[in-house]
């Protein structure tokens, strides 16, 4: 409803400017010798504004350009990190299931990609140690600068 408003409101002033400039008897005379241009009032301003709005697009145009590299890095990084989630969100699936192998190597990739990194090593730790793998347990907690006795409240992690 809001867009039918907005079209006859421009429909309208369409009529309004058509109806003042027909009956706009000004003119412009434009003089550099040896030549001599004269313009009606109301053409001069339809190509002032016209003038203005291709300008006004040109830069526009030109700045959107200038910005795309920044876009596609943000894009990109976005997209990166979005897969990350992902891959922590199928590792902490994984490991709830109980396969702790899968569980591991998604965790330790999520890990990889900078994801919640005390989390993922919590994750890959407790399934590195469910599958024995105690070297690799300590080698997950030592990434984020942890130890075992630094988890006291989840001491199931490593037992």
């Amino acid at each position: 409803m809001r867009s039918l408003f907005w079209v006859l409101a421009i429909l309208g002033l369409a009529v309004a400017l058509t109806m003042a400039a027909k009956y706009n008897a000004g003119y412009v005379l434009l003089v550099t010798p040896p030549y001599r241009a004269e313009f009606s009032l109301s053409f001069m301003t339809f190509l002032l504004l016209a003038a203005f709005v291709l300008v006004y697009g040109l830069l526009r145009l030109g700045i959107s350009t200038l910005n795309i590299p920044g876009q596609v890095r943000a894009f990109r990084e976005e997209r990166r990190k979005e897969k990350a989630r992902a891959t922590m969100h199928e590792g902490v699936k994984e490991f709830a299931a109980g396969h702790y192998a899968k569980a591991e190597e998604l965790a330790a990739s999520a890990l990889e990609q900078g994801e919640e990194p005390e989390t993922n090593a919590l994750i890959a730790a407790r399934s590195a140690d469910a599958l024995k793998a105690f070297d690799r347990r300590d080698a997950y907690l030592a990434q984020v600068g942890k130890s075992c006795s630094d988890y006291p409240e989840a001491s199931w992690v490593v037992e």
